[in-house]
């Protein structure tokens, strides 16, 4: 975990001090990803500017990332219901035009109600006990709230397709697959019954330079 933190702190510290270097073909691009969305239990909208640090932009260089991680009211498999908004700053480096890798972190803060766990746990005490105290006690387990900040860190690989270039204008598509790994607050939620805090993720972005 301290070696992870360490890691994204130097990759926050380079994006940083390499930001007023002037690079050869200096870009800003928008992008927003495509299916996680309209996933069950997913639902997070993204959207991140990236800045051209160093190096041409259709061949090898680095890119600043800076976005947003929206996650309103979802349903989910751990809570009934969950909020989460984050910022997050990475770097991305690509090989050439098209392959390219991240490291990204995240800062945020999440709400949760009705943890699902505590549900299948504390129901029964709640309807099998005559005991008032002891059935308010599991009302109150069953009926937490959760809220607190929360980190991960992703690290991903991927391809660029450009859709359409121009020297104003470049459209692109690009499938991303990696890792992201809570370091902080993902068991803010509650009992995750035994689901990890490290996940697979794949994202399909869709850009425009500018």
């Amino acid at each position: 975990m301290i070696k992870i933190k360490i890691f994204f702190s130097l990759v926050i510290s380079f994006c940083l001090g390499v930001i007023s270097l002037e690079a050869k073909d200096t870009k800003w691009t928008i992008e927003t990803e495509l299916v996680q969305p309209f996933l069950p239990t997913v639902g997070i909208g993204r959207i991140q500017v990236n800045r051209t640090l160093w190096g041409n932009w259709k061949e090898e260089h680095g890119e600043l990332v800076l976005g947003t991680f929206m996650r309103p009211g979802i349903k989910h498999d751990v809570v009934e219901q969950i909020t989460e908004y984050a910022g997050s700053i990475g770097y991305r480096h690509y090989f050439n035009s098209n392959w390219h890798i991240e490291a990204k972190y995240y800062l945020g803060y999440v709400w949760a109600r009705n943890n699902l766990q505590n549900r299948r746990d504390y129901e029964p005490v709640f309807y099998l006990s005559d005991i008032p105290a002891v059935q308010l006690a599991a009302y109150q387990e069953i009926r937490k709230d959760y809220k607190g900040t929360v980190q991960f860190a992703e690290a991903l690989v991927g391809y660029r397709f450009l859709l359409s270039d121009s020297e104003e204008r470049s459209v692109f598509i690009m499938p991303q697959f990696g890792v992201l790994h809570g370091l902080h607050g993902s068991d803010i939620i509650g009992p995750r019954n035994g689901k990890e805090e490290t996940f697979i993720v794949g994202n399909l972005i869709l850009g425009i330079s500018l």
